[in-house]
């Protein structure tokens, strides 16, 4: 799924320029797409703000076919937790479009933590946020088949997802893209999506619904 900072019911929202404004003494690094942000095993460095751009979150398997985890739309942290621990990143982010991200050193993180509330409940959103992401990825990836977990994920899209592949999509459901074909063209024969040129649009949202047992 898409990682893109929401509201909780435990703070207020934050605005995208109030998040910003935590980065004003960042070094702002432009990126072209193809290029890594980092890759797994790196150690981190920065604390990383995405500001333009969508960002790939990947893994290698065991034949070193790429598993898409999520993807990083603006403006959102990336790798935080990583950042915050100070372990290495389990997974490489790669640009799939020009961006810029807004790199603060990690040496110059925990004074700001001391001394800013707002910055502390922005992480708290953010980490809560993935938590919410990494529970509904595993809910699809253990307990739905093929069609429930294609019909869940294009349910739950959001209006901003980048333009993927569908092997990276498929990807991201742990399936086949030969399996994800056949769904695909069984809910176009629906008249629930159309597929042009390769790019996806949910014409019918609410057609999704009859694949899915439990809406979340």
């Amino acid at each position: 799924m898409i990682q893109k900072n929401t509201k909780t019911i435990l703070f207020d929202s934050i605005s995208d320029l109030d998040i910003r404004k935590h980065f004003q003494g960042a070094k702002l690094t432009s990126f072209s797409k193809g290029e890594f942000l980092f890759q797994e095993g790196d150690v981190p460095e920065y604390f990383d703000l995405l500001i333009e751009g969508h960002l790939q979150l990947f893994k290698y398997d065991t034949n070193s076919n790429e598993a898409t985890i999520a993807f990083f739309s603006p403006v959102s942290l990336v790798a935080e937790l990583a950042s915050l621990c100070n372990f290495k990143y389990p997974a490489s982010a790669r640009f799939s479009a020009d961006g810029k991200v807004a790199r603060l050193p990690i040496s110059s993180l925990k004074d700001l933590i001391n001394h800013d509330i707002k910055l502390n409940h922005y992480l708290i959103q953010c980490l809560l946020e993935k938590l919410q992401t990494l529970n509904l990825t595993l809910n699809r990836g253990l307990t739905m088949d093929t069609m429930e977990r294609v019909a869940h994920f294009f349910y739950y899209m959001p209006a901003d997802f980048p333009d993927l592949k569908h092997n990276q999509i498929a990807s991201m459901l742990f399936i086949r893209a030969e399996t994800f074909s056949r769904a695909l063209k069984e809910l176009k024969d629906a008249g629930i999506l159309e597929v042009n040129k390769g790019q996806i649009e949910v014409l019918n949202r609410d057609g999704l619904k009859r694949f899915i047992k439990v809406l979340d």
